[in-house]
C-alpha cells in the first residue's frame, strides 16, 4: 500500500513538473515569436502611419509578459526582459525617424547621421585644443606678447566651440520642423535618443563651464569685455531657445545623461560643481545648465565692473566704487558734481582719463544694453566733455579780459603820452 501511495506522488509530481516546465517554455517561445513578428513589421514598415500602429502592439506586449518578467530575465540570458523591450522600442523610433524624414524632407538618415558625427568631431577636436590653450595661457603670463597672443586664440576656441554645439543642436532639430510641440511621441523620441547620442546639453554645460573658467584665470584689457558680452548674451538666447525644444521631447524619452556626466570629456571647470546624477529629466538638466550660465554671467560682470574699477582707482580719480551700470553712472556723476563745486581743474580727468583710457577703451563694452547702455553712455560723455568745455570757456574770458585789461593800459599811456606834449605846447 505504502509503494503504491509513493508510486502515485512520484507520478503527479512528474506530471506537474512536465506542466511546469512545458509552461515556462510556452512563455519563451510565444514572447520570441511575438517579439520576432513586431520586429519583422518595423524593418518592414514604409510609412510612419504603419509604424504608429505598432506602438500599441509593443505596449501590449511589454503588459502581457511583464508578470513573466523575472522568468524571462533569466530565459534570455544574457539580455534581459527590460533590455529586449528597451531594445523593441528603440528599433521603433529609429526606423520611425528614418522613415519620416525621406517622406517629408528627402533627407536620408545617414546623411544626417555623418553631419552631427562631423559636428561631434570637431567639438572634439576644440575640447582638446582648450586644454592645451589654458595651459598655454598658464605658462605666457611672463610675457605679456606671448599672453595677448594665448588670450585671443584661447578666446576664440571657445566662440568656435559656441557656434558648432548649436550648429549640431539645429541638425537635429531643423528636419522636423519650427514647432516640435507639434510632432509625434515617437518622433520626439528619435530627437531625445539623437540629443543623447550627441552630448549636447553636456557640451551646453562644458562650455558655459569653460567661459567660467576663462574669466577666472584670464587678464583682460578693456577693449576685450565688447566680445565676450555678445558671446554671452548670444549664448544665453540659443540656449534659451533649445531649452524650449529640449522640453517639448526630451520629457517622451528615455533619461539622459546629466551635464558633467556624458561622454564628451571633462571640462576644467568641472571641478568645482557638485557632482550630479548620472541620469536625470529635462528640468533637472536644464536647471544644471541654467546654474552655470548663471555662473557665466556673474563673473562677466564681476570681473568687468572690478577691472574698470581698478583702472579709475589707478589713475587717481576719486570716483566712489561702483558694481553695475547704475552705480557707475551714480559715481561718475557725483564726481563731475565735486569737480565742479570744488573748482577743481577738470583737464586730467576729462583729457587723460575719460577720453584717453574710458572713451577709447571701455565704451564699446559699456555701450552694450546689458553693461550700461548707449544711451546712458552718450549722456554720461556729453555731461563730462561739457565739464571740460566749461573749463575751456572760463580761460578763454580770463585770457580775454587779460587782454581787453593790458590793451586799455597801452591805450592809456600812449594816449596820455601824446596828450602831455600836446599840452605843453
Amino acid at each position: 500500500m505504502r509503494t503504491i501511495i509513493l508510486t502515485t506522488l512520484l507520478i503527479v509530481t512528474a506530471v506537474l513538473t512536465g506542466r511546469a516546465q512545458l509552461s515556462d517554455f510556452t512563455v519563451k517561445k510565444n514572447f520570441e515569436d511575438r517579439y520576432r513578428t513586431i520586429a519583422t513589421r518595423i524593418d518592414s514598415a514604409s510609412t510612419t502611419e504603419q509604424l504608429e500602429a505598432l506602438t500599441k502592439e509593443i505596449a501590449g506586449l511589454g503588459s502581457d509578459f511583464a508578470p513573466h518578467q523575472a522568468f524571462l530575465d533569466k530565459a534570455l540570458y544574457p539580455s534581459t526582459f527590460a533590455e529586449s523591450m528597451a531594445k523593441l522600442r528603440s528599433l521603433q523610433v529609429l526606423t520611425y525617424d528614418r522613415v519620416y524624414l525621406i517622406q517629408t524632407q528627402g533627407v536620408k538618415l545617414s546623411e544626417m547621421e555623418s553631419r552631427l558625427a562631423s559636428i561631434s568631431s570637431r567639438l572634439d577636436s576644440l575640447t582638446a585644443q582648450r586644454d592645451q590653450l589654458f595651459g598655454e595661457l598658464q605658462e605666457s603670463k611672463k610675457s605679456i606678447a606671448s599672453l595677448r597672443e594665448a588670450v585671443k586664440r584661447l578666446a576664440a576656441n571657445l566662440q568656435a566651440k559656441d557656434r558648432l554645439i548649436f550648429s549640431l543642436a539645429d541638425s537635429i532639430f531643423l528636419p522636423y520642423g519650427k514647432d516640435v510641440h507639434q510632432v509625434a511621441d515617437v518622433q520626439k523620441e528619435a530627437i531625445g535618443q539623437k540629443l543623447e547620442k550627441a552630448n549636447v546639453v553636456t557640451r551646453v554645460y562644458e562650455i558655459a563651464a569653460d567661459n567660467v573658467k576663462f574669466l577666472e584665470v584670464t587678464q583682460l584689457q578693456g577693449k576685450d569685455y565688447g566680445n565676450l558680452i555678445d558671446q554671452y548674451q548670444t549664448f544665453k538666447n540659443r540656449w534659451a531657445g533649445l531649452k524650449d525644444q529640449m522640453a517639448a521631447v526630451v520629457s517622451t524619452s528615455a533619461p539622459v545623461p546629466a551635464p558633467g556626466t556624458g561622454k564628451a570629456g571633462g571640462t576644467p571647470a568641472a571641478s568645482k560643481v557638485a557632482a550630479k546624477p548620472a541620469t536625470t529629466d529635462a528640468a533637472t538638466q536644464a536647471a544644471h545648465v541654467d546654474s552655470v550660465v548663471s555662473d557665466w554671467h556673474a563673473r562677466l560682470n564681476a570681473t568687468f565692473w572690478g577691472a574698470l574699477q581698478k583702472e579709475l582707482a589707478a589713475s587717481g580719480a576719486g570716483v566712489a566704487p561702483f558694481t553695475d551700470g547704475p552705480t557707475f553712472s551714480a559715481s561718475i556723476r557725483t564726481y563731475v558734481a565735486t569737480l565742479q563745486a570744488n573748482n577743481q581743474d577738470p583737464t586730467p580727468f576729462t583729457e587723460t582719463i575719460w577720453k584717453g583710457r574710458i572713451d577709447k577703451e571701455w565704451r564699446d563694452a559699456l555701450s552694450k544694453e546689458s553693461m550700461l547702455g548707449k544711451a546712458e553712455y552718450a549722456s554720461l560723455d556729453k555731461l563730462v566733455s561739457e565739464l571740460s568745455k566749461e573749463s575751456v570757456d572760463l580761460r578763454l574770458i580770463l585770457y580775454i579780459l587779460v587782454i581787453v585789461v593790458i590793451a586799455l593800459a597801452v591805450w592809456y599811456f600812449v594816449f596820455r603820452r601824446k596828450k602831455e606834449p600836446a599840452a605843453q605846447q
